[in-house]
C-alpha cells in the first residue's frame, strides 16, 4: 500500500487551528470529535480496525459536505468545516498521487514523511524522541514539505502541525513586527511548544525565540539562528538570531516566497535607504521592459524574462519581496544581480532588437535638432513620462513646457473630431444662438417697418 495508515486518525490533522505564525501543538476541535465518531463507525461497518486511509478521508469529506448543507451552522463552526474540507481534499490528492507513483509516504499532521536512504555522511536527530538516528540500523523519514526528521516508528507521535498547512491558509500573513517577549510567569513556567516544565537553574533552562518572543525548552529550541523578518523589514539588518525549531521550519519554507509588501510594512525605508531606492528603480524599469518583451517575438523566442530566475514577481509588481531577497540586499548581492539583468534587458531593447527599438519615443518637446532625433525609452536616464498616456520626454523639456503632453492633446482633438463626424446632422453648439439672434433682428425689423 503506497500510503501507510498511522494509528492516529485523520482528524488529528487540523488546519483550522493553525495560527498565522506558528502552531506548535495541535488542539482538538468539535469538528475533530465529530470526525472521530465517523471513523469509528467506518471501522465498525467494515469490521476492520485499520481502515484504509483513503476510505477514511472520503468518508470525512462526504460528512463535511453533508454538514455544510445545513443553514443553521454557526459561522465559526462553518469556517472550521471549510478549513478541514480543504485540508482533506489536499490529503486525498496526495494519496492518489502516491498511489500512482508507488511511493511510500506517511501523512501525519500535514507532514508528508518519505522514507530516506540508509547511507549518508551524518546521523541526524529525531525531532520527536530527540535521539540519534543511526542510518545503517534504523529506518527514518523526512517531511518533504518542511524537512521534519523522525524515526519511522516516531512518525505516529508527531505533535507539531506542518508549516505547509499554516502557509497554505488563505489568511496567512508573515509576522514582520517585533514580538513582545514573554516571561516564565506569563507561560506558567511551561515550554511554549511541548508544555514541559522549564526554569532557570534547572536542567531544562528556557531559551528565547527571537521570532515568536516566547520561551522554549532545549528539545524545542536547538539554538538555530536565522535572519528575522522584523529586522530585515524595519532596519535592513541581516544578522542571524536564535529561533526555535518551529520558527526555523516556517521561515525556511517561505524564504523564497514574495510575502512582504514593503510599501505597507516599511514605506520610510524605501524612500530613505539608498540601496532600496536603486532596487525600486530597477523594478520599475523591469515593468516597463516587460511591455516591450511581451510584444516582441524575438524576446519570446529567447525567453529573455527567464534571466530573472527566482525574481519573476519583479515583473508583476514593484512592492513584494521575499526574505531571501531582503537578505541578499543586505550583503549587496541583489543589487549586483539586478544590475547585470538590467544591462542585458536594456541592450536587447536599445541595440539588438529592431522590433523593440521601433517602439521607442521621440521627444516632441525638444527645441534642438540633435536631441529631437534621439530615440528614448521609459527606462532611459533623465526621462519623464506623461502620467496619462505614458509618452516619454526628456525631463528638462517636459518641465520647461509645464508638463504639457502634445500626445494627449492630439488624442483629445481626435476624439472631438470623431464625435462631430459621428453626428453630422446635429447642429453645432453655436447655431441655436445664431438662430435666436437672427429671429430677434427680424422681429426688430418688422417692428420698425410697422
Amino acid at each position: 500500500m503506497p500510503i501507510e495508515s498511522a494509528k492516529s486518525s485523520v482528524s488529528d490533522f487540523d488546519s483550522s487551528n493553525a495560527d498565522n505564525s506558528i502552531e506548535p501543538i495541535e488542539k482538538r476541535s468539535i469538528v475533530d470529535e465529530e470526525l472521530e465518531r465517523v471513523f469509528e463507525q467506518l471501522r465498525i461497518d467494515t469490521k476492520n480496525q485499520d481502515a484504509n486511509r483513503l476510505d477514511m478521508v472520503n468518508a470525512a469529506i462526504q460528512y463535511i459536505r453533508d454538514q455544510l448543507k445545513s443553514e443553521s451552522l454557526d459561522e465559526d463552526i462553518k469556517r472550521q468545516y471549510v478549513d478541514k474540507l480543504v485540508a482533506l481534499q489536499l490529503e486525498k490528492q496526495k494519496i492518489e498521487e502516491c498511489t500512482e507513483t508507488g511511493k511510500v509516504v506517511v501523512i501525519e499532521k500535514g507532514h508528508e514523511f518519505a522514507l530516506q536512504r540508509s547511507r549518508g555522511r551524518h546521523n541526524p536527530y529525531c525531532e520527536v524522541c530527540m535521539h540519534t538516528i543511526w542510518r545503517l540500523v534504523q529506518s527514518w523519514r523526512r517531511c518533504e514539505v518542511c524537512g521534519f526528521r523522525a524515526h519511522d516508528k516516531c512518525c505516529q507521535s508527531v505533535s507539531q502541525i506542518c508549516p505547509g498547512v499554516v502557509v497554505s491558509k488563505p489568511d496567512f500573513e508573515l509576522v514582520t513586527d517585533f514580538p513582545t517577549e514573554s516571561t516564565l510567569l506569563d507561560q506558567d513556567f511551561k515550554c511554549a511548544e511541548c508544555y514541559s516544565d522549564v526554569g532557570y537553574g534547572s536542567s531544562s533552562e528556557p531559551r528565547l525565540c527571537s521570532y515568536t518572543g516566547q520561551l522554549y525548552c532545549k528539545n524545542c529550541h536547538w539554538n538555530d539562528s536565522l535572519p528575522l523578518p522584523a529586522t530585515l523589514v524595519h532596519s535592513l539588518d541581516g544578522s542571524r538570531r536564535a529561533v526555535c525549531r518551529s520558527a526555523k521550519r516556517l521561515l525556511s519554507l517561505i524564504e523564497n516566497r514574495p510575502l512582504i509588501d514593503m510599501s505597507r510594512a516599511s514605506p520610510i525605508l524605501i524612500k530613505c535607504h539608498s540601496d532600496f531606492k536603486r532596487v525600486q528603480k530597477f523594478r520599475r524599469n523591469f515593468l516597463y521592459m516587460k511591455c516591450y518583451f511581451v510584444s516582441c517575438r524575438n524576446a519570446r523566442k529567447l525567453r529573455i524574462l527567464q534571466y530573472l530566475n527566482q525574481h519573476q514577481h519583479f515583473v508583476e509588481g514593484a512592492d513584494l519581496y521575499s526574505i531571501k531577497e531582503l537578505r541578499l540586499l543586505c550583503d549587496g548581492t541583489l543589487i549586483r544581480d539586478l544590475e547585470g539583468i538590467h544591462t542585458v534587458f536594456r541592450k536587447h531593447i536599445e541595440k539588438e532588437c529592431e522590433i523593440c527599438k521601433g517602439n521607442g519615443f521621440y521627444c516632441e518637446l525638444c527645441e534642438t535638432q540633435d536631441k529631437s532625433n534621439e530615440i528614448i525609452f521609459p527606462f532611459s536616464d533623465d526621462v519623464s513620462l506623461c502620467p496619462i498616456c505614458l509618452a516619454s520626454f526628456h525631463t528638462k523639456c517636459f518641465e520647461k513646457h509645464s508638463m504639457h503632453c502634445p500626445r494627449c492633446e492630439r488624442r483629445k482633438r481626435r476624439l472631438e473630431l470623431k464625435t462631430n463626424l459621428s453626428n453630422p446632422f446635429d447642429p453645432p453648439a453655436e447655431k441655436p444662438q445664431q438662430q435666436s439672434s437672427n429671429r430677434s433682428s427680424e422681429i426688430r425689423g418688422n417692428y420698425s417697418n410697422s
